[in-house]
């Protein structure tokens, strides 16, 4: 359970231990974060793309989106000059080449997404082009200090089952293990980690519990303070949520704007899962994505049948998308 101060505001006292008692009756049930209005000063070491206003909570205007179509979008993204400038102020900046970092709710903190490389498992298939990302990201400590895994291996400090997209944004749900007093897991996971890269994918629980607004707010947010850190953004539309496909839809338009207006990589899962029984998603709970039954099949193996399941197709479409990042920056 969350520890609160007694100067804790009632609403967001009594919003934080319902979110927490969530956590423990549905395994991707999302935590209700606290606002922040700490954005730390940008220190690009190269010329960047001029930014939009920052946020005001409560302006966003759906129509604004209405008319974003998610399949006029690529399923790898096109890596635009400002993204390779922002990576490049990563370089200047002491961020490692070799890191990345996934932020998200219960289907980046699983271990079908991506951990599974770092067993040396995997067969790549007709993909072997991709062993190249996999050599980069590979045998190298995703964290500072006393730490082993490599990205893959890693869940990152900003990844856990409950968040929402305000989750990141907010210490009480910090690590203190790694976490300083008062550091959002964001922050934190970017201290420690020192990724080029930000592998960022949330919606599946704001389709329940966040509006539109709130949504855009917050994203915002966390793509701001990724940028301020220095590091790339690599937004990801999420699955359709099957018992509201148009929040659904409605919340990945906001996050196709969103790619656009700060001009950085946007993988679009949603749409390489499409074709797949279920959309990819898992029909058992139409929460997380479907991965091969036990003995049948792995995630980390790209053969056609696997790949009709969708964290194996997830996990393709990330390596891909990292593919492309790093092809741009060379």
């Amino acid at each position: 359970m969350p520890v609160m101060s007694p100067s804790t505001p009632p609403r967001l006292r009594l919003s934080l231990w319902l979110a927490a008692l969530g956590c423990l009756l549905a395994s991707c049930a999302p935590a209700t974060p606290a606002p922040t209005s700490t954005l730390p000063a940008a220190t690009p070491s190269v010329a960047l793309s001029p930014r939009p206003a920052p946020p005001k909570l409560g302006s966003f205007d759906p129509a604004g989106v209405a008319a974003i179509n998610l399949n006029d979008y690529p399923i790898i993204p096109e890596i635009s000059a400002n993204a390779r400038a922002v990576y490049a102020a990563g370089l200047a900046a002491g961020n490692n080449p070799r890191v990345f970092s996934k932020l998200g709710d219960c289907m980046t903190e699983n271990p079908h997404f991506l951990v599974t490389f770092a067993q040396g498992q995997y067969d790549l298939g007709a993909y072997r082009d991709l062993q190249a990302v996999l050599d980069q990201f590979s045998g190298v400590p995703a964290r500072r200090g006393d730490w082993q895994l490599d990205s893959f291996g890693t869940v990152g400090l900003a990844a856990a089952a409950g968040f929402n997209i305000a989750g990141p944004l907010d210490a009480t749900w910090a690590n203190p293990q790694w976490c300083q007093a008062g550091e959002s897991p964001a922050a934190c996971e970017f201290r420690v980690a020192q990724p080029t890269i930000a592998v960022i994918m949330f919606g599946t629980n704001d389709v329940a519990f966040t509006d539109a607004a709130t949504f855009d707010y917050f994203y915002r947010t966390l793509v701001i303070n990724t940028l301020n850190a220095n590091v790339l953004p690599l937004l990801s539309t999420f699955p359709t949520r099957p018992e509201d496909e148009a929040k659904s839809l409605l919340l990945n338009q906001i996050v196709v704007q969103i790619a656009h207006d700060y001009a950085v990589p946007l993988l679009n899962l949603n749409r390489a899962l499409a074709p797949l029984p279920d959309h990819g998603v898992d029909p058992n709970d139409t929460i997380h994505l479907s991965a091969p039954p036990e003995g049948h099949g792995r995630v980390d193996v790209f053969t056609p049948d696997n790949l009709q399941y969708g964290f194996t197709m997830r996990n393709l479409v990330t390596l891909q998308a990292l593919q492309a990042v790093l092809a741009a920056v060379q």
